[in-house]
């Protein structure tokens, strides 16, 4: 065999530059070495030489080296020239001494230099044993791969692995770094550090760190895991973890996350430890055991699941024995000897989507709760009191390009016990619709719909307890377990003219509906109603070039829409799910002033509109939009909401347009106004002004300074009418590279008086929150103390939360209220608010 190398004339070693990162720590290829036999002296002292030796004795390629060459050194004059020999494989050293010994091993010293693939190896002096196919290094010991590069004293490489002892270590693929007594990597991509001290924060400086008696870091499958570890934040120990478990790459693995902490003045102190299981790669959970110093032990779990055909999630809390809950039921009940005490709280919710095939899924939607007042202690701010019902909803979809067809049961659990039982939403089981838009192929203009549904709606309504004062509205009036099936028809024809500029779509219809009835008070339990629509949408697009050059461009884009429905009686008939739509300029270009088909608003109106944008012509990015609208009543409306086969809300809880609009001329007055990309500013007014009774109905102004997702200021103000008028003003704020103030306000300036069933409502704070962060170079951390009412009695919950968050490692704390954690709280109540958006 031939072995050939150009020496180096200096004697000085010239370690090659560190090798480009690859996926994962390779395997160890170090097998069949042998050594050939000592090298002959080159001819002259500084020449390059090319070098040959005879195999050994026999033609093999092992055994003992030639009987001349044991336990004498290598021929170098004077030791000025690197002799270097090259091993089967691809292995090759280069040393300044090689010396071969009779008993199998090798030794090579001075500046000692070992090439295998992609990794290199330095030491002062390495011993080469044919025997065991290994190699020991002493002195200054390098060694890197393309994933870890490692200094120690001494070192071990054969077929099973490395071992390298006192060694400091930096990983080359993550942010860590430190050092271990003792360092050994297997061909199987395992690195095993005791006694090892680690941390991903810059040098020189370690913020925090941490200590293990023993660290595995499984690259293959992107998995660390420590034994008898404690984390130092400042050189304070702040939690010490028998094990702990977490990734060394994005791809999920099995193992407990960090405990999560928070208080809460209705809960108290929260500590939760969260697991997480990798089921397969299609399916996860995270089970979540929660203990609430107040309440007791909950245990929480999230199931997803993800396939071609399948996607879904579930959602399970339970808690035992709720203390706190137990002890307000007894103050409540106090010695009623009906009264079972129920400690037991729970929480469950289903969605998964089933593709079926050929355009056919099966959507589920299942949400409940063990007690009305659940969300009210276990959710987090004052969200909790504006969740009235839980939805429960399966169905059964198919669509097409003429067809959309669906079946579904929808159920709801009402969660606001302040509304009496005939005010809770319909059961509809079953509910059936068939939906149908079609073209004739040679006339695409002209277009077919056909609208059919078959609902069965169904209510229970209970008798209120005996202890509640007559007259009470949670008594049952006469016509309150009202229930029966509804049949709606609407086939119609129309066109459909439009170019750029234009459009013209005139449309008839024809709606026919019918009921039958159950417990109705009233002798006909089969009404009926049908009627034609006609209806005329057009408008118009105007735009011209504004600013320098054209940059901009405006338009106006008047509409106008006429509708005809002629009146038709519908006191007699129910109302199962209708009611009165938002004020808003969709709304109000719909044929149907109600939302339903319990009433079919008579018309004789002509709705007019007129928008303006302006925008950037090359980007489309839109710096204002003004529109105003309003419909003009060429005849006076009669339809109206009240029936008496539905019980009434009392007057503070009536319904919109409860007493019709009679005598009215025109609708409500509406404009909306945008102005967005100015200087970061950005403005959104709405108002709905009712000019017949000469009062506001709804109005919103949004004002918000917007200079990235991390430098943010919103004021808002909403006001609807006998309902809400609140003030609402928030800030995330970025002073420089590491300090963010955090900031949120919500007051409600509506005032009402006490009625039977609910307290006076008066001015007052609704939420309120504060809290600053501080990113470091390796850690940041985040304190935020809030307030809010979380029951619809006013009740507050108040307490602080502080997150800690190790980069590279993971964060200690989990905000405030347990599953979303601090960073989301923020994004949810900071309008504009990012915390992960990228830097710039």
């Amino acid at each position: 065999m031939l072995a050939s190398v150009a020496a180096d004339a200096s004697g000085a070693s010239q370690p090659p530059a560190a090798p480009a990162p690859a996926a994962g720590v390779t395997g160890i290829p170090v097998t069949g070495l042998f050594v050939d036999a000592p090298c002959a002296a080159s001819a002259g002292a500084d020449a390059p030489m090319l070098l040959a030796a005879a195999a050994p004795p026999g033609g093999g390629s092992s055994g003992a080296p030639a009987p001349e060459a044991a336990g004498s050194p290598a021929a170098v004059p004077g030791n000025l020239h690197r002799h270097a020999f090259k091993l089967t494989g691809d292995v090759t050293t280069d040393s300044d001494h090689l010396t071969s010994l009779a008993d199998g091993q090798t030794v090579l010293t001075g500046d000692v230099d070992v090439h295998m693939g992609e990794r290199e190896m330095q030491a002062d002096r390495l011993i080469y044993d044919r025997n065991t196919n290994s190699m020991n290094v002493s002195g200054q010991v390098r060694f890197h791969d393309p994933t870890v590069q490692v200094q120690g004293d001494t070192g071990h490489y054969g077929d099973d692995g490395a071992l390298f002892s006192h060694a400091q270590f930096q990983f080359l693929k993550l942010p860590g770094y430190g050092a271990a007594d003792q360092i050994s990597m297997t061909p199987d991509n395992v690195v095993t550090l005791h006694n090892v001290t680690y941390t991903t924060c810059p040098r020189p400086r370690a913020d925090w760190m941490l200590h293990a008696r023993e660290l595995q870091l499984d690259s293959n499958a992107g998995v660390g895991v420590g034994r008898g570890a404690v984390v130092d934040f400042q050189g304070i120990p702040i939690i010490y973890l028998p094990w702990i478990s977490f990734p060394l790459s994005e791809a999920r693995k099995s193992g407990f996350l960090f405990p999560e902490f928070s208080t809460s003045s209705l809960n108290g102190v929260e500590v939760a430890t969260p697991y997480y299981w990798n089921i397969a790669p299609d399916q996860d959970a995270t089970i979540t055991p929660t203990y609430y110093s107040l309440r007791g032990l909950d245990l929480g779990a999230q199931y997803r699941f993800l396939s071609e055909r399948n996607a879904g999630s579930i959602d399970a809390d339970y808690l035992y024995h709720d203390q706190a809950y137990l002890l307000e039921q007894k103050q409540f009940y106090g010695n009623d000897p009906g009264f079972v005490p129920n400690a037991q709280r729970g929480y469950l919710r289903l969605l998964d989507r089933l593709q079926l095939g050929g355009n056919t899924r099966l959507d589920t939607h299942i949400e409940g709760v063990s007690d009305t007042e659940y969300f009210e202690d276990f959710s987090q701010g004052s969200q909790s009191t504006a969740t009235p019902f839980l939805a429960r909803d399966i169905a059964l979809v198919h669509r097409d390009d003429i067809w959309n067809l669906r079946a579904e049961t929808l159920g709801f659990q009402t969660l606001d016990n302040t509304l009496p039982d005939y005010e809770h939403p319909y059961m509809q089981l079953p509910r059936l619709n068939a939906d149908a838009l079609w073209s004739p192929q040679n006339l695409s203009a002209l277009t077919f719909g056909f609208n059919n549904e078959l609902v069965n709606f169904s209510r229970d309504c209970h008798m209120a307890p005996g202890n509640l004062p007559a007259g009470s509205s949670f008594l049952c009036p006469p016509g309150a377990g009202l229930s029966g099936w509804r049949f709606d028809a609407k086939p119609q024809v129309g066109l459909d003219i439009s170019a750029p500029g234009y459009f013209f779509r005139p449309n008839v219809a024809w709606e026919y509906t019918q009921y039958q009835l159950r417990d109705a008070p009233v002798p006909d339990n089969t009404p009926q109603r049908s009627l034609p629509i006609v209806s005329v949408d057009t408008g118009l697009e105007f735009e011209r070039p504004t600013g320098t050059n054209g940059v901009r461009t405006t338009t106006l884009e008047p509409r106008v829409m006429y509708v005809y429905i002629p009146y038709r009686d519908q006191s007699q008939l129910p109302i199962f799910d209708t009611a009165s739509p938002d004020l808003n300029l969709i709304e109000m270009f719909q044929p149907n002033r109600y939302v339903g088909v319990d009433r079919i608003g008579d018309a004789n109106q002509l709705t007019m509109g007129l928008t303006s944008q302006t925008f950037e012509t090359a980007s489309g990015v839109r710096y204002l939009s003004a529109t105003i609208g309003q419909s003009l009543y060429l005849q006076a409306p009669r339809v109206n909401l009240l029936s008496p086969l539905t019980p009434q809300l009392p007057p503070q809880f009536a319904l919109p347009d409860a007493a019709g609009i009679a005598g009215t001329t025109t609708s409500s007055l509406i404009a909306e106004t945008n102005l967005t990309a100015y200087k970061n500013w950005n403005l959104q007014v709405n108002v709905a002004s009712n000019p017949a009774v000469t009062r506001t109905e709804e109005a919103e102004v949004v004002l918000q300074y917007l200079a990235s997702a991390r430098q943010v200021a919103n004021l808002s103000y909403r006001y609807l009418y006998g309902q809400m008028q609140q003030i609402d003003g928030s800030e995330a704020w970025k002073i420089d590279g590491h300090w963010e103030l955090y900031a949120r306000a919500v007051f409600s300036m509506f005032r009402s008086p006490a009625t039977a069933i609910m307290p006076a409502v008066n001015p007052s704070w609704i939420e309120d929150f504060a809290g600053f962060q501080y990113r470091g170079a390796c850690w940041s951390i985040r304190v935020v103390a809030q307030r809010a009412v979380t029951t619809r009695t006013g009740q507050q919950d108040s307490g602080v939360s502080l997150q800690l968050e190790l980069t590279g490692l993971s964060n200690v704390g989990s905000g405030v209220g347990t599953g979303s954690g601090l960073t989301t709280f923020l994004e949810q109540s900071i309008r504009g608010y990012s915390a992960t958006a990228p830097k710039p």
